[in-house]
This record gives C-alpha cells, sequence and structure tokens, in this order.
C-alpha cells in the first residue's frame, strides 16, 4: 500500500459526497473522492494532517509526460527500480513526494519496456484513493 503524507485544503460536499483537495510536500495537490462529508467523518476539516493510501495497483504509469486526459492526480516520477515477476512486476518510483509502488502486468511490462532512470508520468484516479489519520 502507498502512503503519502498531506494537509486537507479544501473540501467541497454535496449530501454524501465530498471533493478533498490535500496538499503533500513540494506544493503538490491530489483530489480524492469519498463517500463522506465532514458531518460524517470529523477528521475531514481544514488544515487536518492526513495520509493518503492507494494500492498498488491503482498507479497508472505513462511514458508520455503530458498526456491530455481526465485524471487530476499526476506527478512526474524516476523509475528507481523493476522487480520482474512471473505474472505480475513491481516499478519503485520515485518522485518528489515520496517513493510509490506500482504493480502490473509482466507482460505488460515488457510491452512498454519500461527502464530504470526512465521519467514517466504517475496518474492515480481520485476515486482509487483512501484517507487516513
Amino acid at each position: 500500500m502507498n502512503k503519502l503524507p498531506g494537509k486537507i485544503k479544501h473540501i467541497k460536499n454535496s449530501e454524501y459526497l465530498s471533493e478533498v483537495t490535500i496538499a503533500l510536500e513540494n506544493n503538490a495537490m491530489f483530489n480524492v473522492f469519498l463517500v463522506e462529508t465532514p458531518q460524517t467523518a470529523s477528521y475531514l476539516q481544514p488544515e487536518q494532517k492526513i495520509n493518503l493510501l492507494f494500492k498498488e495497483t491503482e498507479v497508472i504509469i505513462s511514458k508520455n509526460l503530458t498526456p491530455d486526459i481526465s485524471i487530476q492526480n499526476q506527478l512526474k516520477a524516476e523509475i528507481i527500480e523493476i522487480k520482474p515477476g512471473k505474472i505480475l512486476s513491481e516499478i519503485i518510483l520515485k518522485s518528489h513526494v515520496g517513493e510509490i509502488k506500482s504493480l502490473l502486468g509482466s507482460t505488460l511490462l515488457q510491452q512498454m519496456n519500461f527502464a530504470e532512470s526512465q521519467e514517466v508520468l504517475i496518474l492515480v484516479k481520485a476515486n482509487e484513493i483512501m484517507l487516513s489519520e
């Protein structure tokens, strides 16, 4: 599980849904969609320290560093290690907000021709991120 520390900067909510903007290190911002509101989850308060949690399988990696795509949460990173496996392979990435791990199919890893020291773009959908105190 990937874990990045941050601080809640903005909360927009409607009935049972909230869009939470989290400030990470180095002024990076991530947006998270939650089926909670400040009325149902006391930790949803501006300036609250929070951890973003997301599975390695939810990290999308792109060779295109400026994709025209509808995923808000994007970070440039460098591949620092590739651990190939029979079915799944692990890619360890270094970004300005910390280390992030990604799991992808080994066949896809070969097709994409990723390499260590390569600069890539990490993408994480807002609905795939959980928050914890």
